[in-house]
């Protein structure tokens, strides 16, 4: 897997992030500096975290031997996992759009609503983090990409969604979704031309 592949994949998560950051930027009257910085490494922390949980599930001995003995195979099945999971966002926004958001004043940071929605938007990096596993990348390297892009998407959401409101919160979605369906896409085209 390319480093252009892993930024791709990694700026393509990170747009959920984005999106929930400029929903509370639309919503704050004034941002507060010592919560954002909590809750930029809360929604960080979390993307990292999944990302190494996800890929530590490929250490279990069952499966390592599995995708260690047939690696063809398994590059296969971590490509499928990306551009299914790009589907998935995808697909995901599309269904939020219907729903209409409303902009309200709320400059309170609730913990509780802020950790769900970092478990929630962790979600796609923890099946991510097992694609990188099923492809060998080394997750160190990975986390801390995927949390530098991840803090960036944060700050940016945050201040965009303060400036603009969050009327294009769910095109940033189709639009991650998107880049990880490009990225996996190119995994499974050099899958088939190793074949």
């Amino acid at each position: 897997m390319g480093l252009w592949q892993t930024n791709l994949i990694a700026i393509g998560l990170s747009l959920d992030v984005f999106a929930y950051c400029l929903y509370k930027g639309a919503m704050v009257s004034e941002i507060n500096k010592k919560e954002f910085v909590k809750m930029v490494l809360i929604f960080t922390g979390f993307q990292a975290g999944m990302l190494i949980i996800g890929n530590v599930i490929t250490w279990i001995p069952a499966i390592h031997k599995a995708y260690a003995s047939a690696n063809l195979i398994w590059m296969f099945f971590a490509s499928l996992m990306f551009f299914g999971l790009g589907i998935l966002m995808i697909v995901k926004s599309f269904t939020k759009r219907k729903k209409k958001i409303s902009e309200r004043k709320e400059d309170t940071y609730d913990y509780r609503v802020i950790v769900l929605w970092a478990f929630i938007t962790s979600l796609d990096a923890l099946i991510a983090g097992v694609g990188f596993g099923f492809l060998g990348l080394g997750i160190i390297g990975a986390a801390i990409l995927v949390a530098a892009i991840t803090a960036l998407s944060a700050v940016v959401g945050m201040l965009c969604g303060y400036r603009l409101g969050c009327g294009p919160m769910n095109k940033f979605v189709t639009v991650g979704g998107c880049l990880v369906l490009i990225g996996g896409a190119d995994l499974l085209v050099n899958y088939l031309t190793a074949v």
